[in-house]
C-alpha cells in the first residue's frame, strides 16, 4: 500500500469512530422536555432515557416497571449487573416502592375519526 492510501484509510477510520461515538452520546443527550423518573436504587431523579429496567419487573409490570439509572446498574462495587450478586431481583420490588408513573399521552392518535 502506498503512503497516500494508508493516510486516507487512517483518516476514514478516525471519521467512522467519531461518528459512532457521537451517535452513542446523542442517545443520552436528547434535549427538550425529557421525562424524569426515580431510580429505585439511589432514588435520584434521572432522565427516563438514561435508565434500565430489571427483566423480572419489566415482564410483570411492562413500561411502568421500576427503573435503575446507569450509574447504579454498572457500578463496580454495588451495581445491579454484577455477576457475583446473589440475585438479580428488582430492588424497587424488594423495597416495595411505587411503580414508575410515565406520561400516557404518547398513545395512538386516530387521524380518521369524524368528530366534526
Amino acid at each position: 500500500m502506498s503512503k497516500k492510501t494508508k493516510r486516507k484509510n487512517r483518516k476514514m477510520k478516525r471519521k467512522r469512530e467519531t461518528i459512532r461515538s457521537k451517535k452513542s452520546i446523542k442517545r443520552y443527550r436528547k434535549g427538550g422536555n425529557n421525562e424524569k423518573v426515580k431510580c429505585c436504587m439511589c432514588e435520584r431523579e434521572v432522565d427516563k432515557n438514561n435508565t434500565l429496567i430489571p427483566r423480572a419487573c419489566l415482564i410483570e409490570y411492562g413500561t411502568s416497571a421500576h427503573r435503575i439509572c446507569h450509574d447504579c446498574w454498572w457500578n463496580p462495587v454495588s451495581g445491579f449487573a454484577r455477576e457475583d450478586r446473589a440475585d438479580h431481583k428488582c430492588p424497587g420490588c424488594l423495597k416495595r416502592l411505587p411503580l414508575t408513573v410515565i406520561n400516557k399521552e404518547q398513545g395512538v392518535i386516530d387521524l380518521i375519526s369524524d368528530d366534526e
